[in-house]
């Protein structure tokens, strides 16, 4: 089985020697990141492809819980805190599991489980999902791998797929949420299945149905993605 990708967010410097030795002594994990506060985790969320996050709930600037409000998509979380009036919240976030402070081994192994489990069921890849839109005044349902590019065009959006595209009643902020993680917004008017990317220069992205360009503001997210899906 792969080595599942983990970082750490506490700012407790115990805490964190001690899920870093745990997570050392797990042959299903490998530590790719630590970090001492919300923030620093919410950076290295953005620059990294992360499977697992121990994250802590009170720390200063940003709780661990506001992280999770900033981010649409995060990977799977293990809430770590001395603080266990937070288990309900942590719950209510859809965590995997809530391990309180001081740590022990075999509580930790038995979260491990639990997040082992849910990668292996419960993990879904754009091949898998289906969106669903009104188009001309019908419903459509396109699976998601089938989506090249998405184009703004004023107050609707145009959805390519090959040879077939749908003009959508819709911002391109409410439609990239309904998307899974290959698609990710490379210029103000287009988002791009990244999937469906051939290679990348600092002006454009390219593929089969498309040659699109790169702002300058998107460029350092594009590259930085593209290579998680080489």
């Amino acid at each position: 089985m792969k080595k599942l990708k983990c970082i750490i967010v506490d700012d407790d410097a115990l805490s964190r020697e001690t899920l870093r030795n745990l997570i050392g002594r797990h042959d299903n994990l490998r530590l790719i990141g630590t970090y001492h506060n919300a923030l620093e985790g919410k950076m290295g969320l953005v620059k990294n492809e992360v499977d697992l996050m121990f994250l802590d709930v009170e720390m200063p600037e940003m709780t661990g819980f506001e992280l999770l409000d900033d981010f649409k998509r995060v990977p799977q979380v293990v809430m770590v805190t001395a603080e266990k009036k937070y288990a309900f919240e942590a719950f209510e976030y859809d965590v995997t599991d809530f391990l309180s402070k001081p740590l022990d081994k075999p509580r930790f192994d038995k979260a491990i489980e639990k997040v082992l489990y849910y990668n292996e069921n419960l993990t879904q890849t754009v091949e898998d999902l289906n969106i669903v839109f009104k188009c001309n005044g019908a419903l459509v349902k396109l699976a998601c791998g089938k989506i090249d590019y998405i184009e703004a065009m004023g107050d609707y959006i145009k959805v390519v797929a090959g040879d077939e595209s749908y003009v959508v009643h819709s911002t391109m902020k409410a439609f990239i949420a309904q998307l899974p993680d290959a698609f990710l917004r490379v210029h103000k008017s287009y988002i791009v299945n990244l999937d469906k990317v051939l290679e990348i220069d600092d002006n454009f992205v390219v593929g089969d149905y498309f040659n699109l360009p790169v702002s300058r503001s998107y460029k350092s997210d594009v590259k930085t993605k593209f290579k998680q899906y080489l």
